[in-house]
């Protein structure tokens, strides 16, 4: 039987890996976003804090000043980014699905708060644009690095899983989605992936497991 070939643009943890049925699926995988650390330094701030991925969370408490660091009001994008949270001590207040609904919630339910916004060096321009509109007080700090990993791919999937715009925008550089299934971590994923395909699916949850579900459960009668 031939084998239905998958990309993951990221590199999976091993139970993450097993969930996949080897005599099924053919995964090959590739970190296509390459994440560096930065010198910064975390301001005094007692107000509320934004973190929107988990790259950022792993990033503040890296820096060894903030290993006791506790926080007053956090507010966060995505189950993973809340349990990374959870694990250093901290307490979210408001976790939901994507940047818009965040943004939204805290126009309707926190707008006198001041926040901080801990992001990479790749501007969400939407996000921080609707807090100016909104007259929302934030302040942005770039806590690391966000670049292209990409490779020419020889190979055609049946279906590639993506975690984020900027995976999408890696792959494209040297590689076509052609008819390809695009299994998007999220709506602002999948946002972006239309522009290039019309065969795009995104997962109401978004964490990496559920994008492993939603493309097993797509080939689930092959």
């Amino acid at each position: 039987m031939k084998k239905i070939k998958i990309l993951s643009t990221k590199i999976l943890s091993e139970n993450l890996k097993e969930i996949f049925d080897d005599n099924k699926f053919d995964l090959f995988e590739h970190d296509f976003i390459k994440i560096g650390s930065l010198n910064f330094e975390l301001p005094n701030h007692d107000g509320s804090w934004i973190f929107t991925s988990q790259n950022a969370v792993n990033a503040v408490f890296s820096i060894s000043k903030s290993m006791d660091l506790i926080f007053n009001k956090i507010y966060c994008v995505g189950e993973n980014t809340k349990s990374i949270l959870s694990k250093k001590g901290q307490k979210v207040v408001k976790n939901l699905k994507n940047s818009s609904k965040l943004a939204n919630f805290i126009s309707k339910h926190a707008k006198n708060e001041k926040f901080i916004f801990c992001r990479s060096n790749i501007k969400n321009d939407n996000f921080t644009d609707f807090f100016k509109k909104e007259k929302i007080d934030l302040k942005e700090i770039v806590v690391y690095d966000n670049q292209p990993n990409s490779i020419v791919l020889k190979d055609k999937f049946e279906a590639i899983m993506f975690y984020s715009p900027s995976g999408i925008k890696s792959f494209l550089k040297n590689n076509q989605l052609g008819s390809s299934h695009c299994i998007c971590i999220g709506e602002t994923t999948a946002s972006y992936a239309k522009n290039y395909s019309s065969n795009v699916v995104s997962c109401k949850t978004p964490s990496i497991k559920h994008v492993i579900d939603k493309t097993i459960k797509l080939f689930e009668n092959e």
